[in-house]
């Protein structure tokens, strides 16, 4: 806006004075309107709102303060001038400028200071319109770039969830690859087993009929001996693939490593071989931790045997333990290690060693780089299981030609009441009984055979096939001394469930469960009141189970 081109209007009810501000004005080239009243103003500014008001402050019918109050909320972007002859104390000055004038002049006013202040006001005005003008421009401007904004933000939502599918089908096809080699490491080694235990029933079977030679009672053992040699090893093979999925049943202790590995070491020298050398080096001191010892034992059996076959030209195999305090620092250079206090074994080797991409696929169930029928590829996967699920970590450093070192976290425990580890396990004759024992079992064969097994120890047995119908027998009048439950049944009832409920009607009542399948991360497992037998089990592994399920206090 040009000053010389502002409107301006001039209110004074002094026909005199009113005339001569105008005259002034027009001189200067600016546009200006005349009012007589208050009211005549205020409707003047709603009609054609000027620039600049020239305000008198003693009009005829409404006071100039109230006028310039009334102007400025209906307009306030026009400048007010307030001006007078009578009213000119501080206070009445600082009554005008609360009432919202910009500026108050005392008249009689020289003509040079009216026109110095009207055009001071003028370009204040033309000021904070300019900043308007600006700030509605950028307003615009942050409207429009939200718009952008949001549109990105948009299309990288789509982005992502694209992204997302891409990842799911790829994850979907890894699994499947996994999957596949699961199947045929899995339909491999089992069907080995099944055709020993199958081939030495039928032999004995037809023995038995009578259709064929009568077999020598020594030639009957050898194919017992073989059948039960291959379910133990189809036991150890479902105990590995368990470990690695992180689902096997672990019975912890609080133990020293250190003892643990003392009380391997013949066994461990035996795995070897002669042509290698086994070194021992433990730490003063060592921390306790809370494990299963004959998982840790098979860990470090299958990382010696890894060792040996890493070494065909002899070498030498260190397996060491210390006290580590990881940090934050160790943290970021090892994924997945959780800061914090740890027992470390060290299992170091001078063999062939592994490049990064053997390395990076060590872990995975059935991969190897040995020859067809030299390994199931479970050793390492087996592992890597273990000691996850115990709360620890397996890091590997390996260098081609130099040899491997394989480091196993567990983390401290900092209960002291350790377990014995070496002691003597002599076993006895199979302990019987003559209690009641409530048999709960979904699968008809297992629960066959556990009855029979029960009832020749010398037990009174009662059965179930589910959670619904145990309860309905205890909850009758039947005496019962022990309930025996599978620990996944169908009917939404589990093992633990059912023992709970039950106790609700038979305060303490004994039980033990059964299970292949029982994670150590639910939080009923490893309860102390509940033991729990693994399937497949011996008889003689139940009958010490129902008897010490019996007799705790």
């Amino acid at each position: 806006m040009s000053e010389t081109k502002a409107n301006i209007l001039v209110v004074d009810d002094d026909d005199g004075g009113r005339y001569l501000k105008a005259h002034l004005l027009r001189k200067r080239g600016y546009h200006v309107l005349e009012a007589a009243t208050g009211m005549a103003a205020i409707e003047q500014c709603c009609a054609n709102p000027p620039d600049l008001v020239l305000l008198d402050v003693m009009l005829p019918d409404i006071n100039g303060v109230e006028v310039c109050r009334q102007i400025k909320t209906a307009h306030p972007g026009i400048a007010v001038l307030q001006t007078s002859a009578a009213v000119i104390s501080a206070h009445d000055r600082a009554a005008a400028l609360d009432g919202g004038a910009d500026a108050f002049l005392v008249e009689p006013i020289e003509s040079e200071e009216l026109q110095a202040t009207a055009q001071s006001l003028l370009r204040m005005r033309g000021a904070e319109q300019a900043l308007r003008r600006l700030n509605e421009r950028l307003e615009l401007l942050i409207a429009e770039r939200t718009r952008e904004l949001t549109e990105a933000n948009r299309r990288l939502e789509l982005e992502i969830v694209e992204r997302r599918k891409t990842e799911e089908v790829l994850w979907h096809t890894q699994r499947l690859e996994a999957v596949g080699q699961l199947t045929g490491g899995i339909a491999h080694d089992f069907n080995n087993l099944l055709a020993v235990i199958v081939g030495s029933m039928e032999v004995i079977r037809t023995a038995i009929e009578g259709n064929g030679e009568v077999l020598p009672r020594a030639k009957v053992l050898r194919m017992l001996t073989a059948s039960e040699t291959a379910t133990s090893r189809a036991t150890k093979l479902t105990q590995q693939l368990l470990a690695f999925a992180r689902r096997s049943s672990l019975k912890f202790d609080i133990v020293a490593l250190d003892e643990v590995i003392v009380a391997s070491e013949p066994f461990l020298r035996r795995a070897l071989g002669e042509a290698n050398r086994l070194s021992l080096s433990f730490e003063a001191g060592l921390w306790p931790c809370r494990i299963d010892a004959p998982q840790f034992e098979a860990a470090i059996l299958n990382l010696v045997v890894n060792a040996r076959d890493a070494m065909p030209q002899g070498g030498d195999l260190e397996i060491a333990t210390g006290n580590e305090i990881v940090d934050a620092t160790e943290v970021r250079r090892t994924p997945d290690l959780i800061a914090g206090p740890y027992v470390v074994v060290r299992v170091t080797d001078t063999g062939t060693g592994m490049d990064r991409d053997v390395a990076a696929h060590a872990f995975e169930p059935f991969f190897t780089t040995k020859e067809v029928g030299k390994g199931t590829g479970l050793g390492l996967s087996q592992v890597y299981g273990f000691i996850k699920q115990s709360g620890g970590h397996v890091v590997i450093d390996t260098e081609p030609g130099v040899g491997t070192t394989f480091r196993l976290y567990l983390p401290r425990c900092d209960d002291v009441r350790l377990s014995s580890i070496a002691q003597d396990r002599a076993p006895g004759m199979t302990p019987t009984g003559h209690e009641t024992v409530l048999v709960v079992e979904d699968n008809a064969e297992v629960l066959e055979l556990a009855v029979t097994t029960i009832s020749d120890l010398g037990y009174r047995v009662l059965i179930a096939a589910d959670g619904k119908a145990a309860l309905d027998i205890v909850q009758g009048d039947e005496p019962i001394d022990l309930l025996f439950s599978d620990v996944v049944m169908p009917g939404g009832m589990n093992g633990f469930e059912l023992i709970s409920k039950a106790r609700a009607v038979r305060c303490g009542l004994k039980a033990l469960v059964t299970s292949g399948y029982a994670s150590v991360h639910r939080p009923d497992a490893n309860r102390p009141d509940v033991p729990l037998l693994l399937k497949p089990y011996r008889r003689g592994d139940l009958a010490q189970c129902i008897r010490m399920a019996l007799d705790r206090v």
